[in-house]
């Protein structure tokens, strides 16, 4: 995209967002550890699926956290937007980019920073962590505060992570978990597997727990005690699985 008109269409944004956003009903549990652990560093990381991106960007606005951003075409508004609410976006993905941009994110949190990446983006499949998560953690020794949010009414975009962004006025809850996860470094792929895959099942059922909780308009009890069935992965709405073209040779 032209750079001029992306200036000016990302400023447009950001302004929508901010507005949008100013106008929810925001329940958060669990940030009293996010609290309490910034106060002593800021090397922390709290990842976010990619389908709750925008919000995302919204709520750790201007913290100097960071992310890492996909070097698609299309990916290049949202980043504009993100970075313009103070989150610092490394380009790069599994395919294009994705070491110098796990490098530079590391360096990033080593500095003392946090970082909230989206570990199943850029292209997905959804609800699935890269091992790039699991890699920082374990390069930068920071700790993994597991988060989630949902909103009732919302958008829910037809996108490979069915992307979502609720409507003004809408309920929102946001949840961090009780618990961090400590990732040690020098562990075979296998062991650093089991951790990922432990990572993933957390996400999931916060995303559960937080999608049920304003689904089912409950009220006066903390989410992250909803009782998570065995099947709750068939709660979380699926996007379309994205299709990657054969570029000619």
């Amino acid at each position: 995209m032209n750079p001029i008109l992306l200036n000016s269409i990302g400023w447009i944004g950001e302004k929508l967002i901010l507005g949008i956003c100013g106008t929810y009903k925001t329940e958060v549990f669990g940030k009293e550890l996010f609290d309490e652990m910034s106060k002593t560093s800021r090397k922390l990381l709290v990842p976010c699926w990619h389908r709750g991106l925008i919000f995302y960007g919204y709520f750790f606005r201007g913290l100097k956290a960071a992310t890492i951003g996909s070097l698609s075409k299309d990916a290049e508004l949202p980043a504009e937007i993100v970075e313009r609410l103070g989150v610092k976006v490394f380009k790069g993905s599994s395919t294009r980019g994705g070491h110098e941009a796990l490098d530079a994110i590391t360096d990033y949190v080593n500095s003392g920073n946090y970082a909230g990446v989206n570990p199943d983006g850029p292209v997905g499949p959804q609800y699935i962590s890269k091992p790039g998560m699991i890699q920082i953690a374990a390069r930068t020794g920071a700790p993994i505060i597991p988060f989630s949010w949902d909103a009732e009414p919302s958008w829910e975009f037809n996108t490979w992570d069915k992307m979502i962004l609720p409507k003004p006025f809408s309920r929102l809850c946001v949840l961090f978990d009780r618990n961090t996860m400590h990732i040690p470094s020098g562990l075979d792929s296998e062991e650093y597997e089991k951790f990922r895959q432990a990572f993933d099942r957390r996400m999931n059922m916060l995303g559960y727990q937080a999608r049920y909780y304003v689904k089912n308009h409950l009220k006066g009890i903390d989410p992250r005690d909803i009782d998570v069935p065995e099947n709750f992965m068939d709660y979380l709405p699926k996007g379309k699985p994205r299709v990657r073209k054969n570029r000619p040779g």
